[in-house]
């Protein structure tokens, strides 16, 4: 057998998927964008749906300057806007020191995560009564939902990022000196942030969540309010150019999250499979 018929070939590295530019990405979203939008358009006349079901996608932008018209629009959105940004901060200063304080202390863990997860897994729906009955129906209801929505994710998320920091750099820290404030503050803390930063994206999702359920039910102002005077006079079209808003805003704030969370996290490879 000759050397070159004997030679064995060394298997071809598998390629990575090919990732999109950032042009291409835009482009792909324009278009994408484009046929949903002729096809919103397009269907409810070819498959003769009535109005009251699903309206032209024309009829329910043109209640865009009818609400400005009005002066609706830019109150309603402003007011929700107002109410999530505050609502996220006050769910953010709590949430993440309580999850590095449970992640980090055993008794708190034992004592607290029962609790935790009975408030994470109780539909948001069921603790109406309860909030309505504490604060009334007022603004303080629409930040009390959205905390409540947005601390549980947050706490979870990064209580779990405490437990994985690396064995190995709590015994070097410790090797050269460190007490447990310098261990909690220049080794737990950076090793936690990505987790930090998926929490509060998960934190946001949900708040979103709070916002939508108690503007629905407890609010006679913002976005939800809007949707459901609406709704209240069959006015289908402003119905769905308001859920159009929301998920606007919700697509936002998820991606700024999305943003916040690979700048934290630039120290991890993203390779792909």
């Amino acid at each position: 057998m000759s050397a070159a018929t004997g030679a064995v070939r060394a298997p071809k590295a598998p390629r990575g998927r090919k990732r999109f530019t950032t042009k291409q990405r835009v482009i792909v979203t324009i278009i994408n964008l484009a046929i949903f939008c002729v096809l919103w358009q397009v269907i409810p006349t070819v498959l003769d749906i009535p109005r009251i079901f699903l309206p032209k996608l024309s009829e329910i932008f043109a209640q865009y300057p009818k609400m400005i018209e009005e002066g609706v629009f830019f109150s309603n959105v402003l007011v929700s806007i107002r109410i999530y940004m505050v609502g996220m901060v006050m769910a953010i200063a709590v949430g993440v020191p309580l999850g590095l304080l449970i992640g980090g202390i055993r008794i708190l863990d034992k004592v607290l995560l029962p609790y935790l997860w009975a408030v994470y897994t109780t539909p948001l729906i069921v603790m109406m009564p309860l909030i309505l009955l504490w604060v009334g129906i007022n603004e303080r209801a629409r930040y009390l939902l959205i905390i409540v929505s947005a601390v549980p994710a947050i706490v979870v998320i990064v209580m779990e990022g405490v437990k994985t920091v690396e064995p190995s750099l709590l015994r070097a820290a410790r090797s050269f000196g460190a007490d447990r404030r310098v261990l909690f503050t220049k080794v737990v803390i950076p090793s936690t942030i990505p987790f930090i930063g998926t929490g509060v994206k998960m934190g946001m999702s949900r708040g979103l969540i709070g916002l939508f359920v108690g503007e629905l039910f407890t609010a006679a102002t913002g976005i939800g309010y809007v949707i459901a005077l609406a709704s209240k006079v069959f006015n289908i079209s402003r119905v769905y150019a308001m859920l159009l808003m929301f998920v606007a805003f919700s697509v936002v704030m998820v991606g700024i999250a999305q943003y916040t969370e690979r700048r934290l996290s630039v120290w991890r490879s993203s390779a792909v499979l």
